[in-house]
């Protein structure tokens, strides 16, 4: 892997505090459930592309993360939980290789729990003190795109900043996970599909019912 250099395809496994994870079956998952487990399925499925942008974007960057450095878990990076639930495994397979780009390149994907939002759509309490760093880039674009002040705000790459209790009332409220992520880091936010090593045959039919299954609760 050169530095800087966008992947074509998503690796099969990372290595992690934890020990070498299947990204896909293990890692993502792993991470919804850290951050997220009870968020509506289509706020996992946007968490777990914006987790997974995360960490390869952070590979990309630092060529030995994830290969011999291992991937950490913790408010610094990402929080992953020790197994995840079918729901944070549906999240990971129907969005599975999804990455987030701004103009051809993968953007920092920056989330935090944000404050809860209220019934009537309000901002409600913040007991972790970070929706200071949640961006809400709903129709902006280009220039317009506000970016969060978690990285430097200048870096092409900083497009905003998720808010994880924010996507679930949205997600509650109707909106699918692409229009979720497009509401945190602008309308122009790209949906990048890598390749791996993994079969993909018949992963994307069983992962929209299922992801369908779970909304119907």
């Amino acid at each position: 892997m050169v530095i800087g250099e966008e992947p074509s395809e998503a690796p099969e496994r990372v290595f992690t505090s934890a020990g070498w994870l299947s990204l896909e079956r293990e890692y993502v998952p792993r991470v919804v459930a850290g951050e997220h487990p009870y968020a509506h399925p289509e706020a996992k499925a946007a968490l777990a592309i914006a987790a997974r942008t995360f960490v390869l974007r952070a590979m990309r960057d630092r060529p030995t993360l994830g290969r011999t450095t291992a991937i950490p878990s913790g408010e610094q990076f990402q929080v992953f939980a020790r197994g995840a639930s079918e729901e944070c495994v549906v999240a990971a397979s129907v969005t599975q290789g999804i990455v987030l780009r701004y103009q051809g390149r993968m953007i920092l994907a920056n989330h935090v729990a944000g404050a809860f939002w209220k019934p009537d759509g309000s901002l409600g309490s913040d007991p972790t003190k970070t929706e200071r760093w949640v961006t809400y880039n709903v129709g902006r674009r280009g220039s317009e795109v506000v970016p969060t002040g978690l990285s430097l705000r200048s870096h092409p790459g900083n497009r905003g900043c998720l808010g994880q209790h924010c996507a679930h009332w949205l997600a509650a409220h109707g909106y699918d996970h692409r229009t979720i992520l497009r509401f945190f880091y602008g309308e122009d936010v790209e949906f990048y599909e890598l390749g791996s090593g993994e079969s993909t045959i018949g992963r994307a039919l069983w992962g929209v019912l299922a992801l369908a299954i779970f909304v119907r609760r």
